[in-house]
């Protein structure tokens, strides 16, 4: 209560009206509690502004309620928010393979609106800072019980002048029902088409009134969702399209086909798991298969026995269509981590609110929660390991054409290069947790008829800890996998050459030949892998006070201000092991030792000026206006302090000519500053495939590192909003809603990584700043790409959306509801010194690049209410058809060559539609207030994503369904 704008019921009704909620949206017992409330003297919270006012706000704000969770069968509410067509779900348990050093939260739902990066929405709970569960400074939805959410209002425009910093994208708020009386439950399990992802939940909620003034709240959830493993699990992923990259063309070679071919069918061969004997990169060179050597191209049996590989067409230093074809369902090295995380969660929540007197009303609330994750990533794998010929475990063969050091002899090499995926010494297993304890203590005071106070404090800590089992370390493997013999035994190189500097008596000779082979392979295995680790302790003091009220009375009504102040500091401080402190590691992410401080002190200003009301062409017009200034202090005990100030501002109109009719307009100044996590946290290194487009568009596998940058600028954002909501009065036309807002966010300084193939391509598009990221030897071979977090000039995102409503009652306790949301996004762009890329429309997800997001979504929701027993509610999603890769050109667009670098066979994505249903049975009985059973299924037409590559093997888990089929059924009760 007392949060944001504070509405009579009266304009409640038509601030409900104008933001288009519906009984699809917020339910009938939603309005119901709020005009009870209103009733009551309480007042109602509408988010966009802190003015009480009886005018509309020139922001447009969507609403959510809980019953939309209940119609769809959602037991959290990320995975609701995420169904409407302003966010995109790039932070879910099935985009943990979006994030190969896995640190971020797995399996937490994570808020982005419109694409713009989730550290650029802001979520509040009542109003009010929660603290990050990130080190992005980013607040985990499953932190909160849905079981007590009142409903959940999206800002879907700028507004850091009236919240503060992050506010660029937009603002969630998610309300908690503090006033609940009674009992309820909520119980549910759910599971696939395939048998798998099993999903069981059960939420519990009470509220009180203790005496005539006391109101005690309290209310949990555990969720459990065993995930799924891997892509072999799923058709559409094992035998989905692969990047397929064409070899380096010989000097006046002409192009027989694409730079880059998307090809079903292909499969590894260059790290097979049983070793294989691999050529030098001139082999590719103007061939579609590699000119093999006599050493070439020999594979091995599980136990080691030689034999001959045959490789297919298209063959690539990865890569390769038909031939031998290893079975990818078993043996695909790069893709070998879960398509949907398993996952386990709990949240509680306990409110007790005082009215102490008419006037005062204080309140206590406390949050505990803990999520836990985990995810596996790729083994060890590398295509050209140096084996030398006194190497004790290579294997001889009676075939002098099979028999390696025969090979050798008769060449006079003395060494040959091997690939091999190390299955056998295992992928790290990595497990993550996530602890939250918040309390925040707050007082609202009434002041007068027309002022009112509220002032609130809130400590909040977030533990997270990632735990990585298994890792391979990077010098260790290699040491060990450059053996002799000493003594008649296989021994470390190291521990058998002249210099005795270099010695390491832990090392245990690997055999690399066959699978699992060597006297002591499981000692060999103990000495290249190890366990790290990271932890990262994040604290938040939040004081903050706000104070609204009405300086005198306009013709028109009251001039409303409002203003206040807010401290904020934000600490992180984070620990790793030893190896990772050194980048050790092979993959799975290096931990780093973390700490930063930010303090952040501002204040802020807004003023509501009602101008004209109910007169001809005027029934309303009203300006609204906010000013905030912020000075952030930051600082490290590895980097120098610093400290800066910005200034951010909003002004907004409405005018409805006639009730009908309302126009609103806002423009705005909005900021973000960089958080601790990318001023001060961890570097790490990784690997990731790329086509290196400046050395023939050869494809390769590079070391990634990424990680923070203490020299980011803050970002600044303009925003522009324009629409107009249309609400009909009377007769059948007055059943309708509908709105449609224009959006224009223009960011500056933009905080953001390019990814790795975007800096190589914008390297040889002539930008420097990206050549100098990029590290080569003297054969111009790519030995690192930096791809850490940069100002990398600016993002810019336009469109429009849609809502429409429809509610129609049918007699006899029964009625229709249609609910219609649709974002058509028109731009999403970076702009660098090369030039834009525009990724509105970009529905397919490339490894090492930024998600895109669909030029129109449509998310549409009907519910058929019959006589209070019976309702079944239907979803449809349509995502439109778009592009796989911003910069490919495919055949028939303009531009399209064999000799452009960036030709394609393919790049066009086709569109999906996705169905779902859900079925509820209210069962009267003696002892409950309402008891309710219900039966659903997701995706009813098994609708699998479109085939093409992705950045966890197949397709596009941030956009499209990556589980199929879902049932799902449950029950609900109230006391």
């Amino acid at each position: 209560m007392k949060k944001g704008l504070k509405f009579a019921s009266s304009s409640c009704v038509m601030a409900l009206a104008t933001c288009l909620v519906s009984a699809g949206a917020v339910s009938a017992q939603d309005n119901a509690s709020e005009s009870q409330a209103a009733d009551q003297g309480d007042r109602i919270v509408v988010t966009g502004s802190r003015i009480q006012s009886s005018f509309e706000r020139p922001t447009p704000v969507t609403m959510l309620g809980a019953d939309r969770l209940e119609d769809r069968g959602i037991t959290n509410l990320g995975d609701a928010l995420n169904e409407l067509p302003s966010f995109r779900a790039s932070n879910t348990p099935a985009t943990s393979g979006l994030n190969p050093a896995a640190g971020l939260n797995i399996g937490g739902r994570i808020l982005d609106l419109r694409g713009l990066g989730a550290v650029r929405t802001l979520t509040l709970v009542d109003g009010r800072r929660f603290v990050p569960s990130t080190t992005q400074a980013t607040v985990d939805t499953n932190m909160i019980p849905s079981i007590l959410l009142s409903r959940a209002e999206v800002v879907t425009g700028g507004a850091s002048a009236v919240y503060g910093s992050d506010a660029v994208s937009g603002v969630v708020n998610l309300l908690i029902d503090t006033r609940y009386t009674g009992y309820k439950f909520n119980s549910q399990v759910g599971i696939s088409n395939e048998n798998d992802n099993f999903t069981r939940q059960f939420g519990m909620a009470a509220g009180w009134e203790i005496g005539s003034n006391l109101h005690f709240v309290v209310g949990g959830e555990w969720e459990k969702a065993d995930g799924i493993d891997a892509c072999r699990d799923r058709d559409w992923c094992v035998n989905g399209f692969t990047i397929v990259g064409r070899n380096a063309l010989s000097p006046g070679q002409a192009p027989t086909r694409p730079a880059t071919n998307i090809l079903p069918g292909a499969s590894v061969w260059s790290t097979d798991f049983q070793g294989i004997t691999t050529p030098p990169a001139s082999a590719f060179v103007g061939r579609d298969t590699p000119l093999l050597r006599p050493i070439d191209g020999i594979t091995f049996s599980d136990n080691g026995v030689p034999r001959r590989y045959q490789i297919g067409t298209f063959a690539n230093s990865i890569w390769m269509i038909g031939g031998e074809t290893p079975d990818p369902s078993v043996e695909n090295v790069y893709f070998d981590f879960p398509i949907v995380s398993p996952t386990e969660r709990y949240s509680a929540l306990g409110h007790l609110t005082w009215d102490a007197s008419p006037d005062l009303t204080l309140e206590l609330g406390v949050n505990v929660g803990r999520s836990e994750g985990t995810h596996r990533s790729t083994a060890y794998r590398n295509t050209a390991l140096t084996i030398r010929n006194d190497n004790p475990f290579i294997p001889r063969s009676t075939d002098p054409t099979l028999d390696i050091p025969t090979i050798l002899a008769n060449s006079g090499a003395t060494s040959f290069t091997l690939g091999k995926g190390f299955n056998d010494v295992g992928p790290v297993q990595i497990a993550v947790s996530n602890e939250v304890f918040r309390v925040v203590a707050a007082a609202e005071y009434d002041l007068s008829a027309d002022w009112q106070a509220d002032v609130y404090y809130q400590f909040g800590r977030n533990d997270f800890r990632s735990d990585l089992r298994n890792n391979t370390i990077t010098a260790n493997i290699l040491r060990a996998l450059d053996a002799t013999t000493l003594n008649g035994q296989p021994v470390c190189r190291v521990n058998a050459d002249s210099n005795p500097n270099n010695n390491d008596p832990a090392c245990v000779p690997l055999n690399p030949f066959g699978t699992g082979q060597g006297p002591n392979f499981q000692g060999a295995v103990d000495y290249v892998t190890a366990d790290g680790f990271q932890t990262n302790r994040t604290t938040q003091h939040v004081i903050a006070g706000n104070i609204t009220g009405t300086l005198f009375e306009l013709p028109a009504g009251p001039l409303g201000v409002a203003f206040g102040a807010e401290y904020r500091s934000d600490t992180v401080n984070g620990d790793t092991d030893a190896i990772s402190r050194t980048r050790g590691f092979f993959n799975a992410g290096n931990g780093s030792l973390i700490s930063g401080k930010i303090e952040v002190t501002e204040g802020y200003a807004e003023v509501d000026v009602p101008l004209v009301r109910d007169a001809p062409f005027f029934s309303e017009l009203g300006l609204n206006g906010a000013i905030r200034r912020t000075q952030y202090d930051r600082s490290s005990d590895f980097q120098a302090s610093t400290s800066v100030g910005v200034t951010t501002w909003k002004a907004g109109a409405v005018w409805a000519p006639v009730d009908a009719v309302r126009f609103r307009v806002t423009r705005s100044r909005d900021i973000r500053a960089p958080n601790v996590s990318e001023l001060f946290g961890p570097v790490t290194a990784a690997t990731g495939i790329l086509t290196d487009t400046g050395n023939g568009g050869v494809q390769v596998i590079v070391p990634i590192t990424s990680g923070s940058n203490a020299g980011l600028l803050p970002e600044t954002a303009d925003t522009f909003t324009a629409g107009v909501v249309l609400q009909p009065q009377g007769g059948f036309l007055g059943q309708f809603r509908a709105s449609i807002d224009y959006y224009d966010i223009d960011i500056k300084d933009a905080i953001s990584t390019l990814g790795q193939q975007n800096i190589v391509n914008r390297c040889v598009a002539g930008d420097q700043l990206s050549c100098s990221l990029i590290t080569r030897d003297v054969n111009n071979n790519i030995t690192n790409v930096t791809d850490t977090i940069q100002n990398v000039n600016q993002l810019i995102a336009r469109g429009i959306d849609f809502q429409i409503d429809f509610n129609q009652p049918l007699g006899n306790e029964s009625d229709l509801s249609l609910v219609i949301l649709a974002s058509h996004v028109m731009d999403l762009i970076t702009v660098d010194s090369v030039g834009q890329t525009e990724r509105a429309g970009q529905t397919g997800l490339r490894g090492g690049t930024p998600a895109g997001i669909p030029d129109w979504t449509v998310d549409a929701t009907m519910r058929l209410d019959l006589n209070d027993t019976f309702s079944i509610s239907g979803r449809a999603r349509w995502i439109n058809s778009g592009f796989f890769f911003p910069t490919f050109v495919q055949p028939g667009d303009e531009g399209f060559a064999f000799t452009n670098p960036n030709s394609a066979n393919i790049n066009s994505v086709p569109a999906r539609a996705y169905f779902d249903l859900l079925g509820t049975v209210n069962v009267p009985t003696g002892f409950t207030e309402d008891l309710a059973f219900y039966a659903g299924v997701d995706n009813i037409l098994n609708q699998d994503p479109p085939r093409f590559p992705g950045a966890n093997g197949a397709g596009n888990n941030v956009l499209f369904n990556p589980i199929g089929r879902f049932f799902k059924a449950g029950v609900r009760a109230t006391f």
